[in-house]
């Protein structure tokens, strides 16, 4: 019996991120497990970076990190997702949405990693999937989706075929248990590490998917670069029971077998949290009232950017760049952070929340400024949109 297993690292930061921060991570995370890679050419990982994090990099002088990415994907080590861009909670987001995000990601990854970025898996922001993404996925060519374990409804977890969507899509189903384990330190060595991936006691091949915030190493588990992912990269070509894989090959090597539907969930819904029909509860928690208000601003924000869409044509030339900067406004306001910050579970930050309402808010205004003078009742309409936004921005900021 050989375990095929895959780490999926998903490395990411909000368009708000301030520069000391990013600096921090790339020396502390980033760099270090790239170099692992460097140095072991027989390890592998699927890599998730979003868009945004991949311009920061760019913006904040790290093209050289850039550089060492795109030759280990060259060398095969590296395999890239698909993502959206900003980072979004896609379940929350309209459909139109959801397509736009995904393609700003694939083209803003595919400007800086050229052909090696054409990938055939698909990460959702925090896992977060509901029927209406696992549609728009399929539509826009992906091969294969990853979510939480909490997602699989099947009564025996896969490991030893891939599960299928009806609409055909491969679904991959992260091992919450072992993730979970290594991104709070209570697996840090190599020996308990591939005895946990041994637990089952079968006959046949299997096939366990870890996936993590990349930072968890060497950012948030200051040693487990040097204490454990090196040792365990020296470690593995001497195991014949136990291969490291990208999420692709195991999707490739496995037989297909049941299909279902998965549970709308995230990586941090909890089984109470599914008992109590709340399936993203650091993002939209009905009985959080930030979160509320937070998703109404937004969707009043989005109301006002669809309506000055309609009339862009008829737009002049300087109106046009407002509201092209009022689209990229939003684009940039909807990431997932500003709602996790406000989820008190047990993380909150009045400063990530008001950098989000921020963004969302100067979106809002261009796109009130970007429409024509001739189209009174618009303008008007877009007035009485705004003075319900402003109440919604003001429950929020009261409550903080």
């Amino acid at each position: 019996m050989v375990v095929h297993f895959a780490f999926l690292f998903h490395i990411y930061q909000p368009p708000v991120q301030i520069p000391p921060v990013i600096k921090q991570i790339v020396n502390e995370s980033y760099k270090p497990i790239m170099d692992a890679l460097n140095n072991h050419p027989q390890a592998k990982i699927t890599l998730n970076i979003n868009g945004t994090l991949t311009e920061q990099l760019h913006d904040f002088g790290y093209d050289d990190l850039i550089e060492l990415i795109t030759f280990l994907a060259s060398r095969g080590q590296i395999e890239f997702t698909g993502s959206a861009k900003f980072h979004p909670l896609l379940p929350l987001i309209p459909e139109p949405e959801i397509k736009r995000q995904i393609k700003l990601n694939h083209d803003t990854n595919h400007q800086f990693f050229g052909k090696l970025y054409e990938p055939k898996g698909f990460f959702p922001p925090e896992m977060a999937v509901s029927e209406e993404v696992l549609s728009v996925v399929k539509k826009m060519g992906f091969n294969w989706i990853i979510m939480s374990g909490i997602a699989n409804t099947l009564p025996d977890f896969p490991t030893n075929y891939i599960s299928l969507h009806h609409n055909g899509l491969k679904l991959i189903f992260r091992d919450d248990y072992i993730s979970i384990d290594c991104a709070f330190d209570k697996i840090n060595n190599v020996d308990v590490f591939l005895n946990r991936l041994r637990y089952k006691n079968i006959n046949e091949d299997m096939h366990i998917t870890l996936a993590f915030d990349g930072e968890t190493f060497g950012h948030h588990v200051k040693h487990a670069i040097n204490n454990f992912l090196i040792p365990l990269f020296d470690t593995l070509p001497n195991r014949q029971d136990i291969k490291l894989c990208t999420v692709s090959e195991i999707v490739d090597k496995f037989p297909k077998g049941e299909k279902q539907i998965p549970r709308a969930s995230s990586w941090s819904t909890m089984p109470y949290d599914i008992a109590h029909d709340v399936p993203f509860p650091l993002w939209f928690n009905p009985k959080n009232e930030i979160h509320i208000e937070q998703h109404r601003f937004f969707m009043y924000a989005l109301t006002l950017i669809h309506l000055s869409t309609k009339y862009r044509e008829s737009m002049d030339e300087e109106r046009k760049r407002i509201f092209d900067n009022a689209r990229n406004l939003l684009d940039r306001g909807i990431h997932s952070c500003s709602q996790w910050w406000a989820s008190k579970r047990p993380w909150y930050s009045s400063d990530m929340i008001l950098r989000g309402l921020n963004e969302v808010l100067m979106a809002s205004v261009n796109a009130k400024r970007s429409i024509p003078d001739n189209i009174p009742d618009i303008k008007e309409a877009m007035e009485l949109i705004m003075k319900d936004m402003l109440k919604a921005q003001n429950k929020i900021v009261l409550t903080l």
